[in-house]
């Protein structure tokens, strides 16, 4: 069978889509083919794939119509990935000019691709995920995203991450364990822990803090953060981390979606306002500096003033550094389409406007009362905007802009913070250690 030469690849969606690609390009090289940066130069072009929202669906289908082209004049393949070919595989087949389609637990059987048609992979035949035959193929950086787990049991009413890569399972500890050592050997000094509920990690008798107390003890390693937590399931135990270990950033990412208890119970989330912040307390009194995130779900379905009331009051309350908020989209499949009261996408808009402007507000004073602060960073590479400048974060995952080269990548040192723009950071290098701080 002959193999295609040359390879693109294009993500969409979350952190474990990136990772998921960086699985594809390490199985596919593995057989013989060659990422290329440019479609025009591909063999197969392959894009990795969201179904969460109805934005990136929309994008994803948008992005293929453009690849037309080149499927037509230089017979280029064109594959669909990820949790939206695993959501919609036959309807997507005959609406967008695609060759294949293959889900996300699928990937070990991308190099056997040939003709023309859907992919269709025997179900005894699915894979784990985790694709550990395989050595990811990461792009040159700082951090290195690990999968603990996939899949998830929660079934939250609006979402289908349970029903595109099924229920959850664990890594064993020391697969992950060796794979982190490697990464750390290769040069990378931090590395996120991925899992839709990183929290739910089990292996035999050990949990999630049992795998942090683990890869703290690995040589090098300087920074673990992981994402994403559900709130029912943060342990006192996993909280206690937090201030303990030397490797463990002081941020957490904790979606709450929603302030009303009655919208989080239609949710399915598990928990109420009251528990959530209780949460909140105990861990701002382990570490009370921590940074905090979360996700904020706009416009869920039979969402009334007082639901987006009690919503703005816990944002209000919490304090959150920073938030990814959206508006609720119908996923086919999920209890909430089918639900009564949809609510029309203008309310959805204001109601989503009302939060972006609150957190907005929170956000930048919260970084301006960081000027004047002693920050350990670690510079992730040159700014964009400016060549003569270096971006870096803190350990609560706040960007600071500095003047530097690109010497300074991957290096760890102190600054003072000496503005704000507002969503980042500005600051200058410490050069000696008798400052305050030190």
């Amino acid at each position: 069978m002959e193999k295609n030469k040359n390879i693109f690849i294009e993500t969409y969606g979350c952190q474990m889509n990136v990772s998921d690609s960086e699985a594809i390009v390490g199985i596919l090289t593995s057989a013989g083919y060659v990422e290329v940066v440019s479609p025009e130069d591909a063999d197969l072009i392959i894009v990795n794939t969201c179904a969460v929202r109805d934005s990136a669906v929309s994008k994803v289908k948008a992005q293929i119509c453009r690849f037309k082209p080149l499927r037509n004049r230089k017979k280029i393949r064109i594959a669909l990935a990820g949790c939206l070919a695993e959501h919609e595989r036959d309807s997507l087949l005959k609406e967008l000019p695609i060759d294949y389609v293959i889900g996300p637990d699928r990937y070990g059987f991308l190099a056997e691709l040939e003709g023309v048609g859907a992919v269709q992979v025997d179900a005894d035949k699915e894979e784990s995920g985790f694709y550990s035959g395989f050595t990811p193929v990461r792009k040159k950086g700082v951090n290195a995203w690990i999968q603990v787990m996939r899949g998830c049991d929660n079934f939250c009413s609006y979402c289908v991450v349970p029903y595109v890569r099924g229920r959850e399972r664990s890594k064993p500890v020391k697969e992950i364990f060796r794979e982190v050592e490697k990464t750390v050997n290769e040069g990378y000094k931090e590395i996120t822990l991925l899992g839709q509920n990183v929290n739910s990690y089990t292996d035999g008798d050990l949990h999630f803090h049992d795998l942090l107390r683990k890869l703290d003890t690995i040589k090098g390693l300087e920074r673990i953060m992981f994402m994403t937590s559900h709130p029912k399931d943060l342990s006192d135990s996993l909280i206690n981390c937090f201030g303990e270990l030397r490797t463990l950033c002081e941020y957490l990412h904790l979606p709450v979606q929603s302030g009303s208890d009655r919208i989080l119970k239609a949710m399915n989330r598990g928990y109420t306002s009251e528990q959530y912040m209780r949460t909140i307390g105990k861990i701002r009194k382990r570490v009370p500096d921590i940074a905090l995130s979360t996700d904020i779900l706009c416009g869920f379905p039979g969402e009334n003033d007082e639901d987006h009331s009690q919503t703005l009051k816990l944002v209000s309350e919490v304090g959150y550094d920073a938030a990814f908020m959206f508006i609720y989209s119908k996923r086919k499949g999920t209890r909430a389409a089918e639900m009564e009261n949809q609510i029309e996408r203008k309310v959805k808009v204001a109601r989503l406007n009302d939060v972006i402007k609150m957190q907005m507000m929170i956000t930048k004073a919260k970084n301006s009362d960081c000027i004047g602060n002693i920050e350990e960073v670690l510079v992730e590479g040159i700014s964009p905007r400016d060549a003569s400048k270096i971006t870096a974060r803190t350990r609560t995952f706040k960007n600071v802009i500095l003047n530097g080269t690109v010497s300074d990548v991957g290096s760890i040192f102190k600054v003072k913070i000496t503005g704000s723009t507002g969503w980042a950071l500005e600051g200058e290098k410490i050069i000696c250690g008798c400052c305050d701080g030190f």
